[in-house]
């Protein structure tokens, strides 16, 4: 048995021993596999095996092979007290130690949502670090409907640069029986880079438009394309606030709950009795 199949088996006898064979049980009335007084159910298979995509005899008979492998693998350690080796209590005080701090910090700091980071707040930051949101390469703001028939599509383009409002056009479409199967997507406006707008017809169209243009139906192998163009962000150019408030939200949020956490561990240090018993002494260039 190579050094592979020995890690393999290891982990899985790690799971097992983890999910079953810890605690002793009484018969149950019904079980598929059973080493001493340790019993395998079909309960406990269900719960194990992911019944999402199907559960056949074959993955029963595996699984049931893993136990029984593990279970008596675990019941020779036992036997010989390793159970109780400090290689074994070690690192479970250690999971355990490592899963109780999280729990407090979960309650502590990560359950808050912080849902009053005001509008204000957002331009104070941003106004304080504007230098952080520059174009690394240019942007697009743009709107867009898919039309799988051109001549839907020039009437749409002709009624909306004749002055009716995109969304009104665009619901008379939408309203119009014989013309509303043409709509096969419509792409909410906002900002895209050049990655982001597929098929690459898109980019280019939007490239091309001055602020305020409207697009002929640009034919793609998807079918006919009119975009809107909103505005362009030069690379090197600073973000608008609305590219990046969500960010900002989010570095917020962050710079709340590193402040939780340092008050959390301020006061738990006031709580807690704490003694240290050595020096830290000094660097030889620090005595100069």
């Amino acid at each position: 048995m190579n050094w592979r199949r020995l890690a393999a088996l290891a982990v899985v006898s790690v799971f097992f021993v983890l999910g079953y064979g810890c605690d002793r049980t009484e018969e149950p009335e019904e079980y598929v596999a059973r080493v001493n007084d340790e019993y395998l159910t079909l309960e406990m298979i269900n719960e194990r095996l992911d019944e999402s995509h199907g559960m056949n005899e074959a993955m029963v008979r595996e699984y049931v092979n893993q136990w029984l492998t593990s279970e008596i693998l675990y019941q020779e350690a036992r036997r010989r007290g390793l159970d109780r080796d400090d290689r074994v209590l070690k690192p479970l005080r250690d999971v355990r130690r490592h899963l109780a701090i999280n729990a407090l910090l979960e309650d502590e700091i990560y359950a808050e949502i912080y849902p009053d980071i005001s509008d204000e707040q957002v331009e104070a930051y941003f106004e304080a670090h504007k230098d952080e949101f520059t174009a690394d390469a240019p942007i697009v703001e743009v709107g867009y409907v898919l039309f799988e028939q051109r001549n839907v599509a020039t009437s749409f383009r002709n009624s909306v640069v004749q002055g009716t409002d995109w969304e009104t056009a665009l619901n008379s479409i939408l309203d119009n029986a014989d013309q509303m199967s043409s709509v096969i997507e419509v792409g909410e406006r906002g900002y895209y880079r050049e990655g982001d707008l597929y098929p690459a017809e898109i980019w280019r169209a939007a490239r091309q438009l001055g602020a305020g243009g409207v697009s002929f139906p640009v034919s793609t192998s998807r079918g006919f394309y009119i975009v809107r163009h909103h505005g362009t962000i030069q690379s090197g150019s600073p973000y608008p606030i609305d590219y990046v408030s969500n960010e900002i939200k989010e570095r917020l949020v962050i710079e709340k709950r590193q402040e939780s956490y340092e008050q959390l561990v301020l006061d738990l240090r006031r709580r807690y009795p704490i003694d240290i018993t050595f020096e830290i002494q000094p660097h030889d260039d620090e005595l100069q």
